[in-house]
């Protein structure tokens, strides 16, 4: 005989009642916040991440012991914020992965910004520096001559040769040197392969110094076109303005290097960089 529905369990009541344990379960994680739940703070909002009062030390920082990291983007960054975390333990910095600038190592997919830049560029980010400390920060690096002899003690090779790439470009960068390297310096033999290990460590210590310039003594970082550039830049970037053929947007490198200036543009044209 059928049982009254009264006196006969309901799948209904169970399947609710689990439903409903189940979405207040959820609501009281959403009450608590992210740090109950996850048991950790929330990550500071970009711009307000933390720089110890007293700044690090840029050779230092520079020349701390990059064991675990690999890539030079990885290097760079993985160096700052290992000073960081020595400066401010406890802080944020101890919970960022540092492989998370290895999408930056050889300058990405394509070869593009040099890892190196782009690991203290990724950390500036998140410190909210300004965009002409981080100009400077790029044009710096394109008339530096890479790599300097201050890490020689760290590694085989001593008196790497320098080159000044005149470009923020990984496949530039390392094109001029390896061109250079092995039509005047290479044996045959014996290859040196520190000169993208020591370049990184130049790169942090440049960053650690502006950033302390800057935490220190509000100093915003200084950039102004190159010499070849300063001819064309002021006029095609008016152009952007106006929505005009010829808008320059972003660009900042010696517009020369790729772009050969004819006469039509004016009385005279830029002289190009020395091959």
């Amino acid at each position: 005989m059928k049982q009254p529905s009264s006196d006969r369990p309901s799948v209904m009541d169970r399947r609710g009642f689990i439903l409903g344990g189940a979405a207040a379960a959820a609501a009281g994680l959403t009450a608590l916040g992210p740090k109950a739940v996850f048991g950790r703070d929330p990550l500071p909002a970009v711009g307000t991440w933390p720089w110890p009062a007293k700044g690090l030390d840029p050779a230092a920082t520079a020349g701390a012991s990059t064991e675990g990291l690999s890539g030079c983007a990885v290097v760079s960054f993985g160096l700052i914020v290992g000073g960081l975390r020595d400066a401010l333990p406890g802080s944020v910095w101890s919970s960022v992965p540092l492989q998370m600038a290895s999408f930056g190592n050889g300058g990405g997919p394509y070869g593009s910004d040099c890892g190196a830049l782009i690991g203290p560029l990724m950390l500036m980010n998140l410190l909210g520096a300004p965009l002409t400390l981080r100009q400077e920060f790029y044009k710096w690096y394109c008339g530096f001559p890479f790599p300097s002899a201050e890490w020689d003690g760290l590694y085989a090779f001593k008196g790497t040769l320098q080159t000044v790439s005149n470009s923020p470009l990984c496949h530039e960068s390392r094109a001029i040197w390896d061109g250079l390297y092995f039509r005047e310096v290479y044996d045959g033999t014996n290859y040196d392969n520190t000169r993208c290990a020591k370049l990184p460590r130049d790169c942090t210590k440049k960053a650690v110094d502006l950033i302390n310039s800057w935490k220190a003594d509000g100093y915003a970082g200084a950039w102004t076109p190159d010499y070849n550039a300063a001819a064309c830049y002021d006029c095609h970037t008016q152009l952007a303005k106006d929505k005009l053929p010829g808008a320059l947007h972003a660009g900042k490198e010696d517009c020369t290097r790729c772009h050969k200036v004819v006469t039509s543009h004016g009385k005279s044209s830029p002289k190009g960089p020395k091959k």
